[in-house]
């Protein structure tokens, strides 16, 4: 019984040497907003260690659509770069590692083409029914409203997500009635979180697309 043990050992000491533990990666990570309104496109990039507690510098820098991303000193080695632009909905990252060996990360960013409510006039007694052009949200994405009074001075943000399956989000009469009435711009930002794994890199990104602003008559 013992001589069998001590194969046992063996046999697991012998794996154990076969398969060494992986070193844990980098972490890079990615944020796209595109400006529908402004027709901008602005991206940001910052590689940390594997513990997230040191910002690490990429020896050839980072490019974002083929430019060259700046180095924010403020905030340590944090890359970034923002210019006038059409929509895409493929973007990309591109690097060199210590090897010189190129690297790339394609970041998708859903939109939303048009928008519209089912009613011309929402009220603050009903809910109402927001749809519009494009895919449904899908996993790791919500929405944000933001209503804008200029006449009042007045911001009210509101965040959904929905499991509907279908490019509609319904809206309770109590949040109508928390905006309030009144003549209000709305415009949407369709936000998407995602993990991802390259050669170099453990990577988690973000996206932001923001909307063309709507006019909305909310009566009371």
């Amino acid at each position: 019984m013992k001589h069998i043990f001590f194969s046992i050992l063996t046999a697991l000491a012998f794996w154990q040497c076969q398969d060494p533990v992986p070193v844990a990666k980098n972490i890079l990570n990615c944020y796209v907003r595109f400006d529908a309104a402004a027709r901008k496109v602005k991206a940001e990039a910052t590689l940390r260690d594997s513990d997230r507690k040191k910002i690490l510098d990429l020896p050839g820098g980072i490019r974002f659509q083929s430019a060259e991303m700046k180095v924010l000193p403020i905030q340590g080695i944090t890359y970034m770069v923002e210019f006038p632009a059409a929509y895409t909905a493929e973007t990309l990252f591109d690097w060199k590692n210590k090897k010189g060996e190129k690297g790339v990360f394609k970041l998708e960013i859903p939109s939303i083409d048009s928008f519209f409510f089912d009613s011309k006039v929402l009220s603050v007694k009903d809910p109402a029914n927001l749809r519009w052009i494009g895919k449904p949200l899908g996993k790791g994405e919500t929405l944000v409203f933001i209503w804008e009074n200029v006449a009042e001075g007045k911001t009210e943000p509101m965040e959904v997500s929905t499991t509907l399956g279908a490019p509609l989000i319904e809206i309770p009469a109590a949040k109508i009635a928390q905006i309030g009435p009144g003549d209000w711009t709305l415009y949407l930002v369709r936000k998407r979180f995602a993990k991802a794994e390259v050669p170099d890199f453990l990577i988690e990104s973000a996206t932001e697309f923001y909307t063309k602003p709507m006019k909305v008559r909310v009566e009371g």
